[in-house]
């Protein structure tokens, strides 16, 4: 019996597994490594878990232990304190007997699987058996350099999957440093690693089969004014890393309309506003969305204040959804093509198409008209466009909408962050005909526009893909 108990377990763990300490992740590579050939991998094919990872490429097999994870307590953030080719090639050497689940590159945030989720990899020592690992390529030395916008965002998008795919709390007790769990010796990722960005990031991710959405009074907005000259920016990061077309110069003073705003991302708030307005308008989206300093501005209004009581959205023409009192809402929907419908009383009703990823979730910021005042008159037939007698000109009809007011940047179709506009529906919509709350004199004119952004910034990473629908109306006879 005792002899039959031991074949099993050299069977299912070797000796030196079960009495040997763990390696521990040395961040130690041979003088040139990060140039030499990449070894030839290992006959381990499979497909990323992460649905945002660029592909699986294996680690040697002696560098990680199969079916080893005992439970998942940790998301470890490491640096690779090298190059993120070198390191993939470092994991798959078999004497590195070093290795995470992830590796993550700076300039772009691309991520490359190489341990599966279940195996255990060798990265915090004895602490490997409830640990997961993100390799992060840089220096702790040279963190301005290497720890980009594309970093933390790319970064915060994948420990976010990590937790909710393992039921992993999200807080700093769970999403911690190499350099914070029992009995290391490292000091990765450094005081440079900005843990107050990183965990904002993290928690503000939609996750998947989500659309988050708010849907505001576009005559109500809340203006912020300036107290000192400061910038809106693509970016929480600090303004002296960011490059000229990532910053919008604001005076002091500055008066700024905003429909929404997400807070609390390392001292910025996240604007969204009205397209085409503003003093940011045509500078690479940031008239759509933009960070901006808390402290160099007034207070924000409460969100309340530009909601729309009893406004109700439809998730692909279904049942009505009342939204809060704050305006926001949030629907769970399969991957793909849906649309969100909102309406009420006294408002023009609207309409988005949201795409829906695998991950991460979608945001929507739906922005409705109010419906016109009747003419005080009471005279239903429209001057419009006739000859003044007196100076013989034709005046404007008043129920137009002009290419400067759907497009006020002029051509952005470059910027992932520009708005698009879309054909009004015919009279025969019939659409429109199903959306309660319409008052009977709906329908008095019969300019349409619609508009949709994403407010994610350019070269950022799918973490923060954010769409939102920034007042796309539909009107009808």
């Amino acid at each position: 019996m005792i002899v039959h108990v031991y074949l099993a377990l050299t069977l299912s763990h070797p000796v030196s597994a079960l009495i040997q300490p763990e390696p521990e992740d040395h961040h130690v590579r041979p003088p040139g490594w990060d140039l030499l050939v990449q070894p030839e991998p290992e006959p381990l094919y499979a497909e990323p878990e992460y649905p945002l990872a660029v592909g699986f490429d294996a680690a040697n097999a002696n560098n990680y232990l199969p079916n080893g994870i005992e439970s998942y307590k940790w998301v470890v953030v490491h640096t690779m304190q090298g190059s993120y080719g070198g390191t993939i090639s470092w994991f798959k050497n078999p004497s590195a007997q070093v290795s995470t689940q992830y590796v993550m590159r700076a300039s772009d945030g691309e991520v490359t699987q190489m341990v599966l989720d279940k195996d255990r990899a060798y990265h915090v020592g004895n602490n490997n058996r409830y640990a997961l690992g993100i390799e992060h390529e840089g220096f702790v030395d040279d963190p301005a350099k290497w720890y980009t916008w594309a970093t933390y965002s790319s970064s915060a998008l994948l420990t976010r999957w990590l937790t909710h795919k393992h039921a992993i709390p999200v807080d700093r007790d769970h999403v911690a440093a190499h350099s914070e769990l029992p009995n290391q010796s490292h000091t990765d990722p450094g005081d440079g690693w900005n843990w107050t960005l990183y965990m904002a990031l993290i928690h503000d991710v939609v996750l998947p089969g989500e659309i988050r959405g708010v849907v505001v009074d576009r005559s109500a907005p809340c203006t912020l004014t300036a107290n000192k000259a400061t910038w809106l920016k693509r970016t929480a990061m600090p303004t002296d890393t960011l490059a000229d077309s990532e910053l919008c110069s604001i005076p002091a003073d500055t008066e700024l309309a905003y429909w929404h705003a997400r807070t609390d991302f390392d001292g910025h708030h996240l604007l969204t506003m009205p397209p085409g307005e503003g003093p940011c308008a045509g500078i690479n989206g940031l008239d759509v969305a933009a960070y901006a300093i808390a402290a160099d501005w007034s207070a924000l209004c409460p969100p309340a204040a530009m909601a729309i009581p009893g406004a109700a959205i439809q998730l692909d023409g279904g049942a009505d959804i009342i939204v809060a009192a704050d305006g926001t809402f949030v629907v769970t929907a399969g991957p793909g093509a849906h649309t969100i419908d909102a309406h009420a009383a006294d408002h023009e009703p609207a309409s988005e198409p949201v795409d829906l990823a695998v991950y991460p979730g979608a945001r929507v910021v739906l922005a409705l008209d109010p419906v016109p005042a009747p003419d005080p008159t009471g005279d239903p037939e429209s001057t419009s466009g006739e000859p003044d007698p007196t100076t013989g000109a034709t005046s404007p009809d008043p129920t137009s909408e002009t290419t400067a007011d759907l497009d006020a940047t002029g051509d952005t179709s470059s910027d992932p962050g520009a708005l698009t506009t879309s054909a009004a529906p015919t009279e025969q919509d019939p659409g429109l005909a199903s959306l309660p709350g319409l008052p009977d004199s709906y329908g008095a004119d019969d300019d349409a526009g619609a508009c949709a952004c994403n407010d994610q910034p350019a070269g950022a990473t799918p973490s923060l893909l954010i769409l939102a629908a920034l007042g796309s109306r539909r009107r009808r006879r």
